[in-house]
This record gives structure tokens, C-alpha cells and sequence, in this order.
């Protein structure tokens, strides 16, 4: 089976003219008391050549935290 996986990202015009710069390499999305998720997402952004492959321009991972007490 094929797994297929789309994201899209909205940004505003401020952040896509920081990425420009160099200023914001990566965004986290946390959660807060005003939403009812509890994923926690990190993107990062890196600047890649033309021809590079698609396991250098994108890593998907994912990881399970157990909080122990």
C-alpha cells in the first residue's frame, strides 16, 4: 500500500519574507489551552539544490512520548 501524505502550511506575508531572509528555519505548532489538540508539530525549513533527491529535500518522522511519573 501506497501511503500518501499532503500538508499545507499557511503562512503570512511577514513570515514567507523571514524564510527569505534566513530569518525562521523552523516553525512549532503547540498545544494550548484554547485548542483541543495535543500534537505537537515541528517544521523546518532548508535550502536545497535543484537536483537533489527526495530524501534530501523532505524526513518525515514521528515519535511517541510517554510521560512516566
Amino acid at each position: 500500500m501506497t501511503k500518501e501524505y499532503n500538508i499545507t502550511l499557511g503562512l503570512t506575508a511577514q513570515e514567507i519574507s523571514s524564510i527569505q531572509n534566513g530569518e525562521i528555519t523552523k516553525f512549532h505548532f503547540l498545544p494550548t489551552n484554547d485548542v483541543e489538540h495535543e500534537e505537537k508539530i515541528s517544521v523546518s525549513i532548508k535550502q536545497v539544490s535543484e537536483d537533489s533527491t527526495l530524501s534530501e529535500c523532505m524526513n518525515l518522522s514521528v515519535d511517541k512520548y510517554e510521560i512516566i511519573s
